[in-house]
């Protein structure tokens, strides 16, 4: 491949011509028009920065921790379903080679194409959580739950904001994909469970949940899902470990807030409980993510670049896009005073409307 990549959306832009049109529009679209999906993006043009100016930044750190783990950038993968619809031979193979390449987290699918014991033999030295779904028979969750612990897996990260599959203009796409030449396309692997290929979410589900989950493993618990403090005070009673702020890529609920709108709200709501806060939805440039941060974001999570990177270029592709987010990243904090994550303060980014 040699396209030059300058930033993120030319990953996209030349993804949209190589992948097959309902793969794309399944891949790039969301819950009804679309709004929550295209504020997720908008809403970081609405914060602006207060620098630090005549800062040493010769000695740059970008390295964190997420839960006890060490990670060279705060940029890590969100879960997302089906990696070989952009990248076939590979799928969430090479994804899990490039994250270990990137010194960075994966959050592996409960619907991956992949099995939980392969993607960790692709990179043994990966760090990799496992994203779990409630079920309605809790043997298919109970099964990847316990195959991710015993493959090395860190932490579960629980979906919370899909008691059912949200209905969207993607359904269309997701019926017109082609599955003439690669019938398995579409094969939730990981869940099919005790001959059952079939598997329906628990629409009953409540926070009950997360102490069921917690008598069937040690490993913690990161709750997905969450946009209001109410939600998160809530988490943290029922043993949350982390949180992570996403309103799921705009693909369920419609009309959500933007996730960088309500990140510091949920930070608010969790202060002193030694709870980590994350998010993930709409970052695409560095300084999304130095954004994220200064709002109270120890990390962010990237799902939709990342099947452009693989559709341009597989493994190399998701390095590229990584390596890109990190440089603008690093580039950023320089130039607003920070030489440390712990030197990036809430006052370095306000609202526009504080210049109104």
């Amino acid at each position: 491949m040699t396209e030059k990549f300058d930033c993120l959306e030319d990953f996209e832009n030349l993804a949209k011509t190589i992948l097959e049109k309902a793969r794309f529009k399944w891949i790039a679209g969301g819950s009804d028009d679309m709004v929550t999906l295209t504020d997720n993006k908008k809403a970081f043009d609405r914060y602006r920065f207060r620098p630090r100016l005549l800062q040493d930044v010769s000695k740059l750190d970008t390295s964190t921790t997420l839960l006890g783990n060490t990670i060279a950038s705060p940029i890590a993968m969100s879960p997302t379903a089906f990696h070989r619809l952009a990248d076939y031979n590979e799928g969430e193979k090479a994804t899990a080679k490039a994250s270990c390449s990137a010194n960075t987290l994966m959050v592996l699918s409960s619907f991956s194409n992949t099995r939980i014991e392969d993607v960790k033999k692709a990179a043994p030295d990966g760090l990799y959580w496992m994203q779990v779904q409630l079920f309605k028979d809790k043997r298919i969750t109970e099964n990847v739950v316990r195959r991710a612990d015993a493959a090395g897996f860190k932490a579960l990260v629980l979906t919370a904001d899909q008691p059912v599959f949200g209905k969207n203009r993607r359904d269309s796409a997701y019926k017109n994909i082609s599955l003439k030449d690669h019938p398995d396309l579409l094969r939730s692997i990981n869940l099919e469970y005790a001959g059952l290929e079939k598997y329906q979410i628990d629409d009953a589900q409540t926070w009950e949940d997360i102490k069921w989950l917690k008598t069937i493993t040690k490993l913690p618990i990161v709750v997905k899902g969450i946009t209001t403090g109410a939600d998160a005070k809530i988490a943290v009673q029922y043993g949350a470990d982390a949180i992570l702020v996403s309103n799921h890529g705009g693909r369920q609920l419609e009309f959500l807030p933007a996730t960088i709108d309500a990140l510091s709200e949920v930070v608010a709501a969790v202060e002193g409980s030694g709870v980590e806060v994350y998010m993930d939805g709409g970052v695409r440039r560095g300084t999304d993510v130095l954004k994220a941060l200064a709002r109270g974001a120890r990390a962010v999570f990237i799902g939709r670049p990342i099947f452009w990177g693989l559709a341009c270029n597989g493994e190399e592709g998701v390095t590229q896009v990584l390596d890109i987010l990190k440089e603008e990243f690093r580039r950023s904090m320089c130039l607003i005073g920070c030489s440390r994550l712990s030197d990036i303060t809430p006052s370095m980014v306000v609202h526009e409307s504080y210049y109104y």
